[in-house]
């Protein structure tokens, strides 16, 4: 189960970001994030055309797979 900091709720703060978001974040290209979100355990979630990536999770997926090269 996901558990989710109540206060961050309180202050209007998104818990999701956008692809474009994400992107400036990694600094890569919006063709490259679209394929990253492809991937197996990145933290992103598909709404019919709507991708929303977790804001908290990015970070820490990217350090876990620093280093790693994939067919991106």
């Amino acid at each position: 189960m996901f558990l989710v900091d109540i206060m961050k709720l309180d202050n209007n703060e998104q818990l999701g970001i956008t692809v474009d978001e994400a992107r400036k974040m990694l600094g890569i290209g919006r063709n490259l994030m679209l394929e990253l979100v492809k991937v197996d355990g990145f933290p992103a979630v598909k709404f019919k055309r709507k991708i929303i990536i977790n804001k908290e999770l990015l970070p820490k997926w990217f350090a876990e797979n620093c280093g790693q090269y994939g067919e991106y």
